[in-house]
């Protein structure tokens, strides 16, 4: 074989791969700039607020929009609390799982202005039986008890370390309301 046979091939060669590379440099270029008009497409939609699944100041999550007062609202009794997310076509958070108690305690952590929360669990119409703002029994949805309970306690807060505590209901305090999206 000529060597001029073998560089005139090498060179057709070459060449394919340029022309091959460069066409897969302008696809990926297309690629690139369609990805981005999605991004500003699906941003914009995003902030519409006639597209959004909870309103303004409410997280969502698994379904459900939360509302969480600290740096929004002053605090409030437990049932001040209570008729504020009522007002909001929800209610104080009943958890129901171990993940969401963890969704809230990140939340928690998340700010240093929470303590805690006021929750929706209370033993105010029997002494020693806490029920959910649901009716539920406090031990249906997960095993967990509520520290420090006694007669003038009355109203349930969350606090770090996943604990409900009894309080006076009567203490100001941030609240979480929560409501399905």
């Amino acid at each position: 074989m000529n060597l001029s046979v073998i560089w005139g091939e090498a060179a057709e060669v070459d060449q394919t791969l340029k022309t091959s590379g460069g066409e897969m440099l302008e696809q990926l270029q297309q690629c690139q700039n369609e990805r981005h008009d999605l991004n500003v497409i699906l941003k914009t939609v995003a902030q519409d607020s006639r597209c959004s699944l909870c309103p303004d100041h409410w997280l969502w999550w698994r379904g459900h929009c939360y509302f969480f007062s600290f740096e929004l609202e002053e605090n409030r009794k437990w049932k001040e609390s209570a008729e504020f997310c009522q007002q909001h076509n929800s209610s104080l958070a009943v958890i129901k799982d171990s993940a969401e108690m963890d969704f809230l305690q990140e939340i928690m952590e998340e700010s240093i202005q929470c303590p805690f929360l006021w929750v929706g669990l209370t033993d105010s119409k029997q002494e020693g039986r806490w029920l959910w703002w649901d009716g539920m029994d406090v031990q249906h949805y997960m095993p967990i008890t509520v520290e420090w309970d006694a007669d003038h306690r009355d109203c349930a807060d969350l606090r770090g370390g996943r604990n409900l505590f009894a309080a006076d209901c009567e203490e100001y305090g941030p609240w979480a309301c929560k409501r399905k999206s």
